[in-house]
């Protein structure tokens, strides 16, 4: 059985026990044959000594050959069972400490070591039965008691712990931990007058014990004995009103009766408290998060994160759960603060990282996303996305040489992810477009699409870069209406279909699209009034197309082509 469905705490007695520090003669052996002993002696200490180096496969060849001296040598088997055990070869450890137990079957150190070791391997009711020899030979000795607690409870023998755990009040007197673990067992035995009783004689003694009363309390109430529950809650806020341990048992009760308003009051004190540890405090947060059936608004859990961070402001779990927290509320300049100082903890999510970079990006601020990124790529070396965002970034400032030299890198980085693949090799194309090589451009926008087809934003940039080039106006043409089926209504995207058009000297066509676009775009797009005009003005409507590149100017375009197009009242390239 695993110790933790009990909840139990069992106080450690892992015995470490060397025997390089005893003096090997005070080991009884048994009778052997006459061997050279001073031969054996010397080996035995050259082991002994390359066991503490740490050359454990030098200890291992020089054991083995203190055995083919004395094939009855207890102290090597024992010493030959520590070294398997440090290699992780259990089987062979007990093998070899059997040997040495069977060798000096008294010997209270090679017992302790088989016993541990049938413990680490899952042989729990051996655990118990060698323990018990110890606990019998050495009955003064209260660890080894605690261990033969724990390997009963391992070999759910529930009865057997609880007269142990008996034997060890009987020996230490009553304390917490051991009525808490024996209430524990009663419980789990379902045998609940014992475990009530279990507490209930503790607290007589120790009638100011506020965590025990609190447990005692929320059994009573898992029991429905609401009234003994109330009694006991309003003893401990008697006791100490303000303690947190008294105010995390008031949680826990209002929760349980609906009372989610005095329940948040209450928690809200657990936060601030010393009493209550940290691991417990964030265990609460993160269930009140997560579970649906607690009512607690995002503002009210959002306070109580704040209030703890206020007592463990470097605790990195909840700097998360609040940045969280505070992107539902589309808080991103808080959430990627308080990612920023999680990351500065605790460096190694990969995934916050990208959260960070991606929420930085969208919101235009690449300035900090780059010096993410930056911050990214020296945890993170071998992970691409930081790569690719450092390339968007150059590529936006038309810092077109520094952000192919991001991408390549970062695409060797690229493996099993096609997506992913596709936007380095858009953005190389961008990069490539920018230095006006738009040939090779072109190149990795076509490698982009044989590896992602459905990507509307280059269909529609490749397209556009195509028809101004005035290059394979049929594949633009293909391009933009596959674009169109995603974002149809993008004006945007219509105004490149009508770009192309243009191009394609199919003027009304053009012209009718270009309506369109400037119709979605409510007139306020420059770059579409400019190319409007320029549709007028193929069609003879020499008045009405100046009229729409004058609209382009005062709208902010300022380009030297635009001015020249006004200044001639023609079409100029």
């Amino acid at each position: 059985m695993n110790p933790s469905v009990l909840n139990i705490y069992i106080k450690s007695c892992f015995i470490i026990l060397f025997c390089v520090v005893t003096p090997y003669h005070s080991f009884a052996q048994k009778k052997v044959d006459f061997f050279n002993e001073k031969q054996y002696s010397n080996l035995l200490i050259r082991a002994t000594g390359a066991k503490i180096s740490s050359d454990l496969y030098l200890a291992d060849s020089l054991f083995n050959a203190c055995l083919k001296l004395n094939p009855n040598s207890g102290v090597s088997y024992f010493e030959l069972s520590g070294i398997y055990k440090t290699e992780d070869k259990l089987q062979k450890a007990i093998e070899y400490a059997k040997k040495a137990v069977s060798l000096s079957p008294n010997n209270e150190w090679y017992l302790a070591n088989l016993a541990v070791l049938y413990q680490e391997n899952n042989e729990h009711e051996k655990s118990a039965a060698t323990f018990e020899k110890l606990s019998i030979k050495k009955p003064n000795k209260i660890d080894y008691l605690f261990s033969l607690t724990e390997a009963y409870l391992n070999a759910d023998k529930f009865k057997k712990s609880i007269k142990v755990l008996q034997k060890i009040e009987n020996e230490l007197g009553v304390s917490e931990d051991l009525s808490l673990q024996k209430h524990q067992i009663f419980a789990f035995l379902k045998k609940k007058k014992k475990a009530t009783r279990e507490l209930e004689n503790y607290i007589k003694k120790n009638p100011k014990n506020l965590r025990v009363i609190g447990i005692l309390a929320e059994y009573y109430d898992s029991r429905g004995k609401g009234k003994k529950t109330e009694i006991l809650l309003e003893k401990m806020m008697d006791i100490d009103s303000t303690n947190g341990l008294v105010q995390l048992s008031m949680f826990q009760y209002y929760m349980k009766k609906g009372l989610f308003q005095h329940g948040f009051s209450a928690l809200s004190k657990v936060m601030s408290s010393i009493e209550v540890d940290q691991q417990l405090k964030q265990e609460i947060l993160f269930q009140i998060t997560y579970d649906k059936t607690i009512p607690f608004s995002i503002q009210q859990v959002e306070k109580l994160c704040i209030q703890f961070l206020t007592s463990f402001p470097k605790n990195h779990d909840i700097l998360v759960l609040l940045s969280d927290l505070s992107f539902i509320q589309m808080k991103e300049d808080t959430a990627c603060s308080l990612l920023r100082e999680a990351l500065s903890i605790d460096p190694t999510s990969y995934k916050l990282w990208g959260q960070l970079i991606g929420s930085t990006m969208t919101r235009g601020l690449y300035k900090q996303a780059l010096k993410d990124a930056e911050n990214a790529i020296l945890y993170h070396p071998n992970q691409p996305f930081p790569y690719l965002a450092k390339g968007i970034i150059y590529n936006m400032q038309n810092n077109w040489d520094d952000a192919l030299l991001m991408l390549k890198q970062g695409k060797l980085l690229v493996f099993d992810d096609q997506t992913l693949e596709s936007d380095f090799y858009h953005q190389i194309g961008d990069a490539y477009y920018g230095l006006k090589n738009y040939n090779i451009a072109f190149e990795n926008y076509d490698q982009s699409l044989s590896l992602n087809e459905n990507n509307p934003i280059l269909l529609n940039n490749y397209s556009y870069y195509l028809a101004l080039q005035n290059q394979s106006l049929d594949k633009a043409e293909n391009l933009i209406l596959k674009a169109l089926k995603f974002l149809p209504d993008s004006y945007t995207f219509i105004d490149t279909y009508g770009w192309v058009l243009f191009r394609k000297k199919l003027y009304d066509q053009a012209e009718q699209t270009l309506f369109k676009a400037l119709m979605k775009s409510e007139e306020k797009d420059n770059e579409v009034l400019e190319h409007y005009g320029d549709a007028l003005f193929m069609l003879g409507k020499k008045n009405e197309a100046v009229q729409f590149w004058e609209k382009a100017i005062k709208g902010g375009k300022d380009s030297e082509i635009l001015k020249r197009k006004v200044k001639e009242k023609k079409y100029v390239e």
